[in-house]
C-alpha cells in the first residue's frame, strides 16, 4: 500500500486532519518557508499525536546540533533533508533520514546512492523553493530508479494526478503539501481526503 505524507503541517487541527484521513506521516518544516513551524508549537502538537502518525522534520542545510535538539524536543521520528547536506551527515543523525533530490533530468542511481538514506525523495527543481512548489516534473526521469522499494515521490502532486503517479512509479510513498491546500493556504480537509482516496483507488490497480 502506498503511504501518504502530508507536508507543511502548522497546527494541531491540520495534524489531526491528516491522521484521521489516513496519512502515514506528517511533515513539519523547520526551514525558512511560509509553512515554517516553531519548535515549541511542533513539540506540543507531537505530544498530543503520540504514535498515531510518523512525525518528520524538514530541514535545509541546518547544523547537526540544531537538528539533534529539535529532534529531541519535538519528538521527531524522522528527518527530511532538502539542502546540500553531505552524505556523511545521514549516518550522524539519530533518526532515519529521507533525503530529497531535486530532479533536473534523468536520475543517476550511482550519484544518489552515495547518501544511503532510509528513503530517497524526488522533487521538482524550482528556484527559490526547497519543496512545496506545487510544480511537477517529468516522471520519466525516474526510469533508472523504478523498482526501488524506498522511493518517495513529490512535486506538484494533487488529487488529479496522484493516481497516475502511483500506477507509473509505484513509490513507497507520495508527499504532498500545496496540492491539498486552500488557495489562501492551510490544509483543505476535502482535498486531503480526496488525495488519499485517489491513492487508495490507484493501489487497487497495482497490487
Amino acid at each position: 500500500m502506498t503511504r501518504v505524507k502530508i507536508c507543511g503541517i502548522k497546527s494541531h487541527t491540520e495534524a489531526l486532519l491528516a491522521c484521521r484521513a489516513g496519512a502515514w506521516a506528517i511533515g513539519e518544516v523547520f526551514a525558512p518557508s511560509s509553512r515554517r513551524i516553531e519548535a515549541d508549537r511542533a513539540a506540543a502538537i507531537n505530544r498530543e499525536l503520540g504514535g498515531s502518525v510518523v512525525k518528520v522534520g524538514i530541514f535545509v542545510d541546518e547544523k547537526l546540533d540544531t537538528m539533534e535538539y529539535i529532534i529531541k524536543t519535538c519528538g521527531l521520528d524522522m528527518v527530511q533533508l532538502h539542502g546540500q547536506e553531505p552524505p556523511e551527515l545521514v549516518a550522524e543523525l539519530p533518526v532515519p533520514v529521507i533525503k530529497c533530490f531535486p530532479v533536473k533530468g534523468p536520475v543517476d542511481p550511482d550519484v544518489v546512492k552515495r547518501w544511503r538514506p532510509w528513503a530517497y525523495l524526488f522533487d521538482t527543481v524550482v528556484e527559490g523553493h526547497s519543496g512545496g512548489s506545487g510544480v511537477s516534473f517529468n516522471w520519466d526521469y525516474l526510469e533508472a530508479v523504478l523498482g526501488w522499494d524506498n522511493l518517495i515521490l513529490a512535486g506538484g502532486l494533487h488529487a488529479g494526478n496522484v493516481a497516475a503517479a502511483v500506477k507509473k512509479i509505484r513509490p513507497l510513498a507520495v508527499d504532498v503539501s500545496s496540492g491539498v491546500e486552500f488557495a489562501e493556504g492551510g490544509k483543505d480537509p476535502q482535498k486531503v481526503s480526496r488525495f488519499i482516496n485517489e491513492v487508495r483507488e490507484a493501489d487497487k490497480d497495482v497490487t
